[in-house]
């Protein structure tokens, strides 16, 4: 059959070429011409090329060489790539050629593989390229890498996640990459858990804010600007709540707590624009979520109103067979999936799935109107990226690649993140004139500053890093220099190096900065069975404790590990999570005082392993072994953090005494400023429900907001809630707000709120 080049069929709505405007973002309402088109285009295909559509396959898969062998460059396998990409004419490809390409190298990757889908199958229809660009364009040699997430979430600064998510995008279009695979929207529940780092934390308020913010950046000029990125959610849903930690691990949620905590930040997201979610790995209740059509096509895309992509992980639908031992074979595992409501299956090695649903609906198994369904979502997303109309972008035209500005929002985000958790006697900060000891596993190491998904998928590979960018040792020497500088590595990871050395040295200085931290792992590498420090790091702080010298530990990890056993030994405690490329120098910064740390916690600290606990607990867990209700004892709570000046808050407002559910409640506060320096201050508000049928949290958090005062500067923060704040999920699984009182708790740590209480009445 004669091939139809697509400009034909796109010629008789040419006047109105994806123009929904450039500031704004898709909305399917205002996309009559869009849906036009791609109901012509989905009339003209047949039902071998619709299934196409729904393939995402990886890019080694095109590539000479083994799928996991290594490589150097990218070279087409011709024969593979006839097959895949013309002859089953994919949809959608992610991974990487296996190493960090330049932006120029992606673009003659991605132009290959357009060029030809675009001239070589029948109807020319583009490939959406997805990539895993977790904090910043990190599989683009060069590109700006940013704090993980959860560093992001700990700025409490929502200008910050839109400002990472703007550069990261238009870092990824240099590199021709349009779809990037996240932001991450989990709630993390379990400290286990090694993917807290690519969450915004345990909150579903300070997620859903973030997430938001992400989704903004990423598409603030609108989706067909060459320089915004789709975003795709992960991972719907319950990932970050598995019951041992583990990656993947069955999770337990009750439909109360699925629609209290966790559905939330997907809600918020796909208001403000997401056009694509990828569907968690694992199972809730027992129910692989690739196969839960109630999660999917009932909440998801029924409730939530989601228009995009929904896409599987990494293969998934394999795992239903092999993993979850949910289907007998691969045929019946992509029956459950597509019926489910997955529209694109990452099935990185073959094009298997193709096969298996054009029998399912030649067979009856699978409707029509189901692939349909799929396939407008997917060339839907195509036209709001303009691909049909720019497949690939030039790097020329991308003069703001990993520019100094661009460093800059780097660095400020990393500055602005590092949590301050114990500061005795105000040791820090430090004197650049005291002579310092420096060791410790994580203290001479871009791999662990970036942690995974830095130019590999683990980040270990030290190959690949940039010898401009300053460890936390190389960006002290330049600090303070390197006369007064002693380093010893002390400990690996978990072996002894030459720990007794480092107190040696540790006698002829006045401060002794040890930097402990984790191995650069994500998924299942990232997988612990104790929460603990590892005793090798903390017996390197209990050695050199005994020297009675002051003790700063710096602490680069994505997830919290337990020092209650060294937390006395020390006098101040920075957390700085995994920070990025310039988290070496933001370290540094606050330690000498450069930078006045203003992070706040994202999630709580534990103290115990057998006791962890989010903020948001019930009262009777935390029934204590005297029956009192004094067994919430983290290390550090939630939202806690310190600062190099003091503030002050007083004189709490509140509008009313009695909120009526049509009325908004305005919240009124003075913070001071009442330390010698300039500070940015996180104001956290938070509600309790006094009594509620459904047993009420502790406290939820409900408006935050992040300000700057100068010595003795007081300023008067403003708050409007309404009753949906009120909101908590009762009995039968909906929204609702009883009447009777609520307290309002206003402060920046959480041992210092101010409180006020209220009435609610209903009308």
């Amino acid at each position: 059959m004669k091939r139809l080049y697509l400009p034909l069929i796109l010629f008789i709505f040419l006047s109105t070429v994806c123009c929904n405007g450039q500031n704004k973002l898709p909305n399917p309402s205002e996309s009559s011409s869009i849906d036009v088109k791609v109901d012509s285009i989905l009339a003209l295909m047949t039902l071998k090329e619709k299934a196409g559509q729904m393939l995402n396959i990886g890019l080694p898969a095109l590539l000479q060489g083994g799928y996991w062998d290594s490589k150097e460059r990218a070279v087409f396998d011709q024969e593979k790539f006839k097959k895949l990409l013309i002859e089953y004419a994919v949809g959608s490809i992610h991974n990487t050629p296996g190493y960090p390409a330049e932006r120029e190298d992606w673009y003659q990757i991605v132009k290959k593989i357009q060029d030809s889908a675009m001239q070589k199958t029948r109807l020319g229809i583009p490939v959406l390229y997805g990539i895993d660009n977790i904090h910043g364009a990190n599989y683009v040699n060069g590109s700006v890498m940013f704090p993980h997430q959860i560093g992001i979430a700990a700025t409490w600064n929502t200008e910050l996640s839109k400002r990472s998510a703007e550069i990261t995008s238009y870092e990824s279009r240099a590199a021709s990459l349009p779809w990037n695979f996240n932001p991450n929207a989990d709630v993390a529940m379990n400290p286990l858990w090694g993917r807290i780092s690519e969450s915004f934390g345990e909150d579903p308020y300070l997620i859903s804010e973030m997430t938001a913010a992400y989704v903004q950046g990423s598409q603030q000029k609108g989706l067909q600007d060459s320089k915004s990125t789709a975003v795709c959610l992960k991972h719907f849903i319950g990932y970050g709540a598995g019951r041992n930690g583990k990656d993947r691990a069955n999770a337990l949620i009750p439909e109360n707590s699925l629609r209290q905590y966790f559905l939330p930040p997907f809600e918020k997201a796909i208001k403000n624009g997401a056009m694509g979610v990828m569907i968690s790995s694992n199972a809730v209740n027992g129910i692989p979520c690739h196969i839960n059509s109630f999660y999917i096509n009932d909440i998801l895309k029924g409730e939530l109103g989601f228009k995009g992509v929904v896409i599987s992980d990494f293969s998934d639908v394999d795992l239903l067979v092999s993993g979850h031992l949910s289907a007998k074979d691969k045929r019946e595992a992509t029956k459950m999936a597509v019926n489910a409501g997955l529209d694109l299956l990452m099935n990185p090695f073959d094009a298997d799935v193709v096969d298996y649903i054009v029998d399912l609906v030649e067979k009856g198994e699978i409707s029509m109107a189901r692939i349909d369904d799929a396939v407008t979502r997917i060339l839907r997303l195509k036209f709001y990226l303009n691909l049909f109309e720019v497949p690939y972008n030039n790097p020329k035209e991308y003069p703001n690649f990993a520019s100094e500005s661009h460093i800059e929002a780097n660095y400020q985000t990393a500055s602005e993140a590092i949590t301050l958790l114990k500061n005795a006697n105000n040791i820090l900060p430090l004197l650049s004139t005291k002579k310092v000891l420096v060791t410790g596993y994580s203290a001479n190491s871009i791999n662990i500053l970036n942690g995974a998904w830095s130019r590999s998928f683990l980040g270990q590979d030290t190959k690949f890093n940039d010898p401009s960018k300053l460890t936390i040792l190389e960006a002290i020497k330049k600090q303070v220099g390197t006369a007064n500088i002693e380093f010893v590595e002390g400990t690996d990871y978990l072996e002894d190096i030459n720990a007794n050395e480092a107190v040696e040295k540790a006698k002829n200085v006045d401060y002794i900065v040890v930097c402990v931290g984790e191995i650069p792992a994500s998924e299942k590498p990232s997988d612990i069975n104790e929460l603990e420090l590892p005793k090798t790091q903390q017996e390197l702080v209990k050695k050199l404790s005994k020297l009675g010298k002051p003790i700063i530990l710096v602490m680069v990890q994505g997830r919290p590990r337990i020092i209650r056993e060294i937390e006395p030994l020390v006098d101040a405690i920075v957390m700085a999570y995994l920070p990025g490329d310039e988290g070496g120098r933001a370290i540094s910064d606050v330690l000498f005082g450069d930078i006045n740390p203003s992070g706040k916690l994202p999630y709580t600290y534990p103290k115990y392993s057998g006791n962890y606990l989010t903020y948001y607990h019930k009262k009777t867990d935390i029934r204590d072994v005297n029956w009192g209700f004094d067994g919430f004892y983290p290390q550090f709570e939630f939202g806690f953090g310190l600062s190099y000046t003091t503030f002050k808050y007083s004189n709490l407002k509140i509008s009313k005494d009695t909120l009526l559910s049509n009325e908004e409640l305005k919240i009124s506060i003075d913070i001071q400023n009442t330390g010698d320096r300039e500070g940015k201050e996180v104001v956290q508000v938070y509600l309790k429900d006094l009594i509620a049928t459904v047993s009420p949290d502790s406290k939820k958090l409900v408006r935050f907001t992040k300000i700057e005062l100068n010595p003795n500067e007081t300023k008067t923060i403003n708050f409007m809630l309404t009753s949906k704040d009120l909101e908590s999920i009762g009995i039968h699984n909906t929204w609702i707000t009883e009447d009777g009182e609520f307290e309002v708790q206003v402060g920046g740590n959480p041992q210092e709120l101010v409180k006020e209480i209220f009435y609610f009445k209903n009308n």
